[in-house]
């Protein structure tokens, strides 16, 4: 029972690693605004990247 246990604190440790390493490594992508583009709100929809055609 108590190595259930450890291996599920494990798993759950492994998760939760992966998980932080991959929202820390792709954010500074999604934060740089394309080329033109700026940040607007649209009601309904939230913030996006908007662009003046």
């Amino acid at each position: 029972m108590r190595n259930r246990v450890r291996r599920a604190a494990a798993l759950a440790l492994v998760v939760a690693t992966a998980a932080l390493t991959v929202g820390i490594t792709s954010a500074p992508a999604q934060a740089m605004p394309p080329e033109g583009w700026y940040r607007c709100y649209v009601p309904g929809y939230g913030t996006m990247w908007c662009l003046d055609v």
